[in-house]
């Protein structure tokens, strides 16, 4: 049976989690066609991540900017995010959140 690991969000982390959030409902309010489920949607694609993260984190890439971290890609629409984390023991600790088409992290 496979290890779980424990994951461990950072305030940087939720504080980006959050920036994301309002992104995604200013973009719906703009939207001639605003998705009133587009949120609980990015949500539930979070969630599924973590799932990935507390079974298999060793399987997601390492960051080429942050060779000592690693990075998932949550699919969300037409781009979705990419959260930078740590391994430590048996802990994903979720250091950062960005939009897929950012450069880099805040």
């Amino acid at each position: 049976m496979s290890e779980r690991f424990r994951v461990v969000p950072t305030v940087t982390f939720q504080d980006d989690v959050e920036r994301l959030e309002e992104h995604i409902v200013q973009r719906e309010l703009a939207s001639n066609t605003p998705d009133d489920t587009c949120l609980f949607r990015f949500r539930d694609a979070v969630e599924r991540a973590m799932g990935i993260l507390a079974f298999a984190p060793h399987t997601c890439r390492r960051s080429d900017a942050h060779r000592q971290f690693r990075e998932l890609i949550i699919p969300f629409g037409h781009g979705g995010c990419v959260v930078l984390f740590a391994i430590r023991s048996t802990d994903v600790v979720l250091l950062a959140a960005r939009d897929q088409h950012e450069n880099d992290y805040r």
